[in-house]
């Protein structure tokens, strides 16, 4: 487990975690500029802080794992939605996964990402505006990323995603439990795409551990949801 001092440790929480739950829980103005700003100052640090005491966030494997069971073939073609430093990323190609493209919205934590050559192409895209054309990904995944606050990717995003994904293809998303009952989190968007035959609801699985459970959570478990849609 990486070493982070105390210091840094508790202003990472201090200016992320704290921040976030304000913004979950009352919202905050002007939220998504100031969290990209504490991502962009934490850019070079966030591996090792997240992998510390601090955060124990190690879920993003139970998302790595979960594909390597239902894509033997490695060569399918992979989009890491919200890849961040390339911690999805680095889990697919260590299970053998190489045609993986990675899409961030903040420059300093792609620039993490790229140093690793894990991603075939890197995009720096809010949503999936500059990806590629449509019907190019057999996969999209993304750990981390979805729901966390109301700037950050929700069910608006299924939509676009779906495009990119061919016939048949699959999204699977990892995230908090509790962040799919936020009042931000609109269920009725991914049911009318159901409804329509865009999107088919596969699965979800709920698993113990998604990073270290803060004071201020009630859910002690820290469970984390893996969802699975697949276009039809």
């Amino acid at each position: 487990m990486p070493i982070i001092d105390q210091a840094t440790g508790e202003q990472w929480h201090k200016d992320f975690q704290g921040f976030m739950h304000n913004a979950r829980e009352n919202g905050a103005e002007d939220e998504f500029s100031e969290q990209q700003a504490i991502y962009s100052k934490y850019a070079t640090l966030y591996d090792d802080i997240i992998h510390s005491e601090h955060e124990q966030y190690l879920s993003y494997n139970f998302l790595a794992n979960k594909i390597n069971e239902e894509f033997p073939d490695k060569s399918i073609r992979i989009l890491d939605f919200g890849c961040g430093t390339g911690l999805l990323g680095q889990a697919l190609y260590n299970r053998n996964f190489r045609n993986i493209d990675g899409s961030d919205c903040n420059d300093g934590l792609i620039k993490v990402a790229e140093e690793k050559k894990i991603f075939k192409n890197v995009f720096c895209s809010r949503g999936t505006t500059g990806l590629p054309d449509a019907r190019n990904y057999d996969l999209i995944c993304s750990s981390g990323t979805f729901f966390l606050s109301k700037s950050h990717p929700c069910t608006e995003a299924f939509a676009d995603l779906a495009k990119l994904l061919k016939r048949g293809g699959s999204l699977l998303i990892l995230t908090k439990k509790d962040y799919l009952s936020k009042d931000y989190v609109d269920w009725e968007l991914v049911r009318k795409l159901t409804r329509t035959n865009v999107l088919e609801d596969v699965s979800k699985t709920f698993v113990p551990g998604y990073r270290k459970p803060f004071d201020f959570e009630e859910d002690r478990h820290s469970m984390a949801a893996i969802l699975h849609y697949r276009v039809v």
